[in-house]
């Protein structure tokens, strides 16, 4: 299959935008600088982008590689993926990461591609896994979130209606690891839809969730602390499920990290092996760089 390849601008976005990520797609909408977006053209057809954007002073992340389904199998993502590494490296760049969360054959033909362009060897990250809400109606205690009758906890609160006295306490928390903290994610969560369990005025336990770009929810963080009773995570989820599901108007798919053992056994307990699992893969590839090259990108940072 012969190909070519554009840079997608404003003007080319239209015929790329669905193989790239929103948040991608809007930075080339409002012409950011920043973003380097390559399109692959068949014909007169669009079939696949790539995109990266910078990480760091001498490093970028690629953010988006897509191949229409039935244009796979013909090495576009490897030629999308160089033309990337070979603009990136014009201009200075020494290396070029990859984080992505993916399963069976996708996972594992990106984790091929990667390697083969020059990537180390992909990493877990971490374990991620995605659920339908319809398929917990008739669960005996998640399918309460489900039906009119459910009735929040008198101790659950929104974070919204937090004081700021509960919100500085958790920030300054030391017994919260900070990738699960308040305030490592509240650029992130959802102020209506995470929630606390607060017992005597001190936040005991509470999980941070966000809304996710296919129209679901992510759950980002669960947190028990050492006051909080066993029956808090079950009854934290089932409330929280309550609120996106009423923000929804209806069901949505639900994703959450394996974000600790107790939290992974707990939620895979109750969902009771109704969910697809993905896993978060990482990567990273130096880039050769033209002779030349670095020391003049030195010197523009200079001026």
């Amino acid at each position: 299959m012969e190909i070519t390849l554009r840079y997608i601008d404003r003007q080319e976005l239209p015929g790329f935008r669905q193989y790239l990520l929103p948040d991608t797609a809007t930075a080339v909408e409002w012409e950011d600088t920043d973003v380097l977006a390559i399109g692959a053209v068949s014909g007169s057809h669009s079939v696949g982008a790539a995109a990266a954007v910078p990480d760091g002073a001498n490093g970028a992340e690629l953010t988006d590689l897509f191949v229409d389904e039935a244009a796979r199998g013909n090495g576009i993502g490897g030629v999308l993926l160089q033309e990337v590494m070979d603009i990136l490296a014009e201009v200075g760049i020494e290396t070029l990461s990859a984080d992505y969360t993916l399963k069976g054959e996708e996972l594992a033909a990106m984790d091929a591609l990667l390697r083969s362009a020059g990537f180390t060897a992909p990493a877990l990250r971490s374990r991620t896994f995605m659920a339908q809400s319809r398929d917990y109606t008739d669960h005996g205690i998640l399918g309460a979130a489900f039906t009119p009758s459910w009735r929040t906890p008198k101790d659950v609160r929104a974070f919204s209606e937090l004081t700021e006295e509960q919100l500085t306490e958790l920030t300054a928390a030391e017994d919260i690891p900070e990738m699960l903290s308040w305030g490592l994610l509240r650029g992130q969560a959802e102020p209506e839809l995470s929630v606390a369990l607060v017992l005597n005025g001190r936040v005991a336990a509470y999980l941070l969730c966000e809304e996710s770009r296919d129209g679901g929810f992510v759950l980002l963080s669960a947190v028990s602390r050492q006051d909080a009773p066993a029956t808090a995570f079950t009854s934290l989820l089932t409330d929280l499920l309550n609120r996106c599901f009423y923000r929804r108007g209806g069901h949505f798919p639900f994703y959450f990290s394996a974000i600790n053992e107790h939290t992974e056994r707990l939620a895979r307990g109750l969902m009771r092996g109704k969910c697809v699992e993905y896993e978060e893969h990482v990567c990273f590839a130096r880039l050769s760089v033209p002779e030349g090259t670095e020391d003049s990108a030195e010197d523009g940072r200079e001026d």
